[in-house]
């Protein structure tokens, strides 16, 4: 693994790989590195990889063409430009052959961080957006709004998938999408392109815990509304400095008063390989996920409420009613909005 430092950019190329073509549009030409346009734009586009939850760190598990081509640039840089054209053959040839996957232009960049060679691979997926056309006609011209597929969003760095690969550990960071391949979604990036093998993304991770929690809750709190806020406080609790979310800390107060549900859960965290992970959370995804318990009446009425307010009569009761109904009381109002 690798972090973002300091880069410095030595060659950077741009091929379109639109399958309404035979082949692939090939440069003949690095980028002019007097070109401040698109020399500021792959820089900033670097980062977006790295820094994106959805990135997978990984490894090559068999040898691959994408692999002998990697190790051939890491002994010569000079190879560049054709190291990125046969790139583009082979990513176009597996675009070609499902037609699922998007097209897109190809962003390639050598670069060096940290004393380390590094080739970056990022592609911007085509998406239709309306621009003008001012067209020449006899009598003057004539302007109308047509579809365009080849603009660039204003100032969208990030890229839609791509790699960076160190090229002397052969390290990757890995940014994918799944797409239908053979009547099956697939990440085509790792297991058709490059061929390697992944951990789960930082969402990933967050999305699995999620719903090993919610499961657990399913079956075994059922309808508990405060048992089941205090298993989101647990959550919460268990977000430690930097917004890392501890699986282990999580574990150990979710279901502390359950001795067996507590095993059931460690059991199925542990199944689904996240039980000693530590989740990089977002403030949003927390709040969105955790800080907020939704109750949902009969008639339709939804209250969000704090989980921290559950366990504090000075803010939140339920109230049994002998009917057989609950009542909900919050208490100590300041003020109200609508």
């Amino acid at each position: 693994m690798f972090e973002l430092g300091k880069i410095e950019l030595i060659k950077a190329v741009i091929h379109v790989l639109d399958a309404n073509f035979e082949t692939p549009i090939c440069s003949s030409f690095e980028v002019d590195a007097d070109d401040s346009t698109t020399i500021g734009f792959i820089e900033h586009a670097l980062g977006s990889i790295l820094d994106s939850k959805n990135m997978q760190w990984s490894n090559f598990v068999e040898d691959s063409s994408p692999k002998r081509i990697f190790e051939a640039l890491s002994g010569d840089m000079n190879l560049f430009m054709d190291a990125t054209k046969d790139l583009s053959y082979e990513l176009f040839k597996l675009i070609k052959d499902n037609p699922d996957i998007s097209s897109g232009d190809m962003v390639f960049a050598l670069f060096q961080m940290d004393e380390a060679y590094y080739l970056a691979g990022m592609k911007y997926n085509y998406k239709t957006m309306l621009t003008r056309k001012i067209e020449a006609i006899r009598d003057g011209q004539s302007i109308s709004i047509v579809k365009d597929a080849s603009l660039f969003a204003s100032n969208r760095h990030k890229a839609d998938e791509g790699f960076i690969v160190h090229l002397m550990h052969m390290d990757i960071a890995l940014l994918d999408k799944k797409y239908e391949i053979n009547g099956e979604k697939e990440f085509y990036l790792k297991e058709h392109f490059l061929k390697c093998k992944s951990n789960f993304s930082e969402k990933e991770k967050l999305d699995i815990f999620s719903k090993v929690t919610k499961n657990i809750e399913n079956k075994y709190i059922g309808d508990d509304l405060e048992k089941k806020a205090k298993i989101k406080k647990a959550v919460v609790d268990a977000v430690v400095e930097d917004g890392i979310l501890s699986v282990e800390k999580a574990l150990e107060t979710a279901f502390e008063e359950t001795d067996e549900i507590k095993a059931i859960y460690k059991e199925a965290l542990s199944k689904a390989g996240i039980e000693n992970e530590q989740i990089e959370v977002s403030e949003t995804a927390l709040k969105r996920k955790f800080e907020i318990q939704k109750i949902i009446t009969e008639s339709g009425i939804e209250v969000k409420i704090p989980v921290n307010y559950y366990g504090d009569p000075s803010k939140l009761e339920f109230v049994a009613n002998g009917d057989g109904t609950v009542s909900l009381v919050i208490k100590n109002i300041g003020n109200i909005q609508s």
